[in-house]
């Protein structure tokens, strides 16, 4: 889901002009609302110094520093005071964290968790967690990523995205990644914790899940299909929605293609979890009927997380076909850990409306194109509805010429405009 930026303000310094040779000095700073940041925090990233000499460019400055990460939608400066020592007071308003969008580091595999937060708060103090789709914070923080690895004698390309939400991944993140070298899993060391009887029943699952691993590009990030899914899915669709990696290590080696790493952690499973209750509110485009229909989990069942993604997935066929095409579902778990229950009320985001801006069939004969152009109903400025290409697709043997032809298609869809431009690519018959 394409979301607009926030637009950054201009910073407001209300002091009379200082002159051009500064003789003021900074004798303290002030922060007005710092929350959730903390006066060192904020005073290391404004670029101020205690004793600095003062001058406007300085101040104007140091509240640029802190308008320009996107994290504060306005930072105002004045001056206090009646000597040449004077008190620079900042009035924020900082974007709740809440608000920002998390960090994803997909593939960095020389650090752990910890130690990616640690470096990364050291060299930018405002770290957190999180970023603004405005600003220039995300490339503040690849900078220091690029000095974390280059203090390790590490050489590598690094570069970062906005990832929009999935129904399997439901946040918008700005994921940061190894482009090269290449980084690949080698192998997986995997050991288990769980209640009795649980290690023989996942265990054929777990090492399908290994196997799957060591051919499946390398993510640990929080988008896409990742390492902890991957591991964990065995589990979580035998109800164990509590599962969860620990002590997880990883070595890093040169390989012919790149760099592969050795894995290891152990699984711990927890208990078990059963289906309290699964619930879908209505909708016009989505009905208390269709869910009936697609819903295969029921109050009893073990909880199994690839049951209810199929269930999501009907849901998201749906929306796609009225050119949702953004819509993904939010699953809202609520565990009772007493009874080792779960209910799951199922809510869907469903983005904006997209339209079909152009269709381009290709490779079809003179006679297959009149027929084309004849049959085909969607046209630039209708919604765009999925279902109804596959459907055509299928269904062109109802016409004489285009009956010969297979077909695929691409779509190419605009997040910015909302618009779609779909190339539809029919193989025709062999000779």
């Amino acid at each position: 889901m394409q979301r607009r930026g926030r637009v950054l303000l201009p910073v407001l310094v209300l002091f009379f002009a200082l002159p051009a040779v500064a003789q003021y000095t900074v004798a303290s700073v002030v922060f007005h609302n710092p929350a959730p940041y903390t006066d060192a925090e904020l005073l290391a990233a404004s670029g101020l110094k205690i004793g600095q000499p003062l001058a406007h460019d300085s101040l104007v400055n140091a509240a640029h520093n802190l308008l320009d990460t996107g994290l504060f939608d306005d930072a105002q400066i004045n001056l206090t005071g009646q000597t040449k020592a004077r008190t620079v007071v900042f009035d924020l308003k900082p974007i709740p964290l809440s608000k920002l969008l998390p960090i994803s580091f997909e593939n960095l595999v020389w650090f752990t968790p910890e130690e990616l937060a640690e470096g990364l708060h050291t060299r930018v103090p405002l770290y957190h967690g999180v970023a603004s789709d405005a600003g220039n914070f995300p490339d503040t923080l690849q900078t220091a990523l690029q000095q974390m690895l280059t203090e390790k004698s590490i050489t590598a390309t690094l570069s970062h995205a906005i990832i929009e939400p999935t129904t399997l991944h439901p946040l918008r993140v700005v994921d940061f990644t190894v482009d090269k070298p290449q980084i690949h899993l080698a192998t997986v060391h995997l050991s288990f914790s769980g209640p009795p009887g649980s290690a023989s029943a996942l265990t054929p699952g777990l090492r399908q899940a290994v196997n799957k691993a060591t051919r499946t590009p390398f993510n640990e990030g929080l988008s896409g299909i990742t390492l902890e899914d991957l591991l964990l899915a065995p589990a979580r669709n035998a109800g164990y929605l509590t599962a969860r990696l620990d002590s997880t290590q990883r070595t890093v080696a040169a390989s012919d293609n790149g760099l592969a790493v050795t894995y290891t952690t152990r699984l711990v499973s927890g208990d078990p979890y059963k289906i309290s209750a699964l619930t879908c509110a209505p909708t016009p485009i989505y009905s208390a009927a269709d869910f009936t229909r697609d819903d295969t989990l029921h109050p009893g069942d073990l909880a199994n997380a690839s049951a209810l993604a199929k269930i999501e997935l009907s849901i998201e066929v749906s929306y796609r076909a009225h050119g949702y095409l953004d819509a993904y579902l939010l699953p809202s778990p609520t565990l009772d850990d007493t009874t080792h229950t779960v209910t799951y009320t199922l809510r869907t985001i469903p983005g904006d409306v997209y339209h079909l801006k152009s269709v381009t069939p290709l490779h079809l004969s003179p006679e297959a194109q009149k027929e084309f152009d004849a049959g085909w109903l969607m046209k630039p400025g209708d919604v765009y509805n999925e279902s109804y290409i596959t459907g055509f697709i299928r269904s062109n043997t109802a016409l004489l010429h285009l009956a010969t032809y297979t077909a695929s298609f691409q779509s190419a869809a605009d997040p910015t405009t909302h618009q779609v431009d779909l190339t539809i690519n029919f193989i025709p018959p062999a000779r």
